[in-house]
């Protein structure tokens, strides 16, 4: 028989009365931690519910209700007479549990890339040219509650029940007919699917179409948390440079040889420019010849301030190569998390048995009000209010930029999308201007990130700035301190340069 346990040991049993859980809940919780830590070992007598009571300035009541816990749970014994004891329990040794918790290659890749987008926190700026991010003000919330409201006060039956995998078939609808008069979608309601935003449906077409080892064709720079979803799966990553014009699809050769290609033609993520109708029709043959599948991300293409936006690749498509994916995050707000996939015919019934399978259908309440936000034309004229005030936005900016920088920088003059990518002179370091920038209370976000530069080169220094969550003030004086900034470090760069070459 084991002796009675330490005293040291009891001291660590401290009971917290402003704790809300119960003393003997937690006095129990105590006792099984050691337990299965091992700390308290099988056959271990404790002391009699009097004597811990004392030593824990608590009442026997407590003790006891603690051990009978245990005890009904399995991890302690009592014998009359004799006392209360540790029960023997198969406890594994700490490196089983290691080996039981071991990841997968798809757990490692995971923690791997979230460990690389892992920024360090930082207070937050002044000024933040975060983008992607939406004007509080601009967006109709009296309109939404009211829609919100209606399913809630009247309709029971919409609450009660699990929708459709597939997404609400009125929302569905609404976003069928929208994409056809708006983008040039051809598509039935069945190609149309409800997902929790982007990349869900990123996730789901590289389950469905990818195998490891497979390629996947991208821009760069380009949207890097796609990067990451085809990377999880094991595919491997063919970059391709894109120009003012996007992707260039003339160039496409044997070695870009892959089973899947994402790009965003309407304007392209993070640098500029629409994809011209040539490139478009040599991106599909390109698809035909390599069974290959294009996921078309639309996902700014209602933000263009200047002319009418080309219409969607899909439209084009006659063989079923493109998978369409929208988003209502950037022109609605990012908390909803709902965003849209049109289908290949023969990819629908896969896709729809996955979100099936895996339980992912969004919540059919929101559904319902976007579903009547769009149908009583609620989206369309918040769309033209954003086209205002987020083209206003840019103007400023890119005039800022302009009278504050000069030629020292360079940026797209695609009037679209939700910020602007500023190409710094090549002897300034990114990272270093946007620590420097930070310090001076202005948020801006290192380009290097969109690069994919898997030969090791290093990308030309950029910076990409966002202007949808500014005032117009802000953007001023925003741009006036990144100036400053610049400036200086300009003239560093140029005087040891200068330095170095002097004989």
């Amino acid at each position: 028989m084991l002796g009675r346990v330490d005293d040291s040991l009891l001291a660590q049993l401290a009971l917290d009365e402003t704790d809300p859980a119960p003393l003997y809940r937690q006095l129990a919780a105590r006792l099984r931690a050691w337990i299965l830590a091992g700390t308290l070992p099988a056959g271990q007598r404790l002391p009699p519910s009097r004597v811990l009571a004392e030593r824990l300035d608590v009442g026997r009541v407590t003790v006891t209700r603690a051990y009978e816990q245990l005890i009904a749970d399995g991890f302690l014994s009592s014998r009359v007479g004799a006392g209360t004891f540790v029960a023997s329990l198969p406890l594994p040794a700490a490196e089983e549990h290691e080996r039981a918790t071991r990841l997968s290659p798809w757990g490692r890749r995971l923690v791997e890339a979230a460990a690389a987008d892992d920024a360090p926190a930082t207070t937050r700026p002044t000024v933040d040219f975060g983008f992607g991010r939406t004007f509080p003000s601009i967006f109709p919330y009296d309109v939404w509650r009211r829609l919100l409201a209606r399913y809630l006060s009247t309709d029971d039956a919409l609450l009660s029940r699990y929708g459709s995998p597939a997404g609400f078939g009125p929302l569905r609808e609404a976003i069928a007919g929208y994409l056809a008069r708006a983008r040039g979608v051809r598509c039935e309601l069945e190609q149309v699917v409800v997902v929790s935003g982007a990349q869900q449906a990123l996730d789901l077409v590289a389950r469905l179409c990818l195998v490891p080892g497979d390629a996947v064709l991208l821009e760069t720079p380009g949207y890097a948390d796609a990067w990451d979803v085809f990377r999880l799966h094991g595919a491997r990553l063919i970059g391709v440079p894109v120009d003012d014009a996007g992707l260039p699809a003339e160039r496409l050769g044997r070695e870009h040889a892959a089973r899947l290609a994402f790009v965003t033609p309407a304007h392209q993520f993070p640098r500029g420019g629409a994809l011209p109708l040539p490139r478009r029709l040599q991106l599909l043959a390109w698809a035909h010849a390599h069974d290959a599948l294009i996921v078309e991300d639309d996902y700014d293409s209602e933000l263009r301030y200047r002319g009418e936006a080309p219409g969607a690749l899909q439209g084009l498509d006659q063989a079923g190569h493109v998978i369409y994916l929208g988003t209502f995050s950037k022109v609605l707000f990012p908390a909803l998390r709902l965003g849209y996939v049109v289908l290949p015919p023969a990819l629908c019934e896969p896709f729809n048995a996955a979100i099936r399978f895996l339980g992912r259908g969004a919540p059919t309440l929101t559904q319902a009000a976007v579903a009547d936000f769009i149908v009583e034309g609620h989206f369309e004229r918040h769309v033209r209010r954003l086209r205002r005030a987020y083209g206003a936005r840019r103007r400023v900016l890119v005039a800022a930029l302009d009278r504050h920088l000069g030629d020292r920088v360079q940026h797209s003059s695609d009037e679209a999308g939700l910020h602007v990518m500023v190409y710094l002179p090549l002897a300034l370091d990114e990272r270093e201007l946007v620590r420097r920038a930070a310090e001076v209370g202005v948020g801006v976000y290192p380009g290097a990130h969109y690069h994919l530069t898997e030969d090791g080169r290093t990308p030309a220094p950029s910076i990409l700035l966002g202007f949808s969550g500014l005032a117009v003030a802000e953007i001023e004086e925003g741009v006036r301190l990144l100036a400053g900034v610049v400036e200086k470090m300009a003239r560093t760069a140029h005087a040891t340069t200068a330095h170095a070459t002097t004989p």
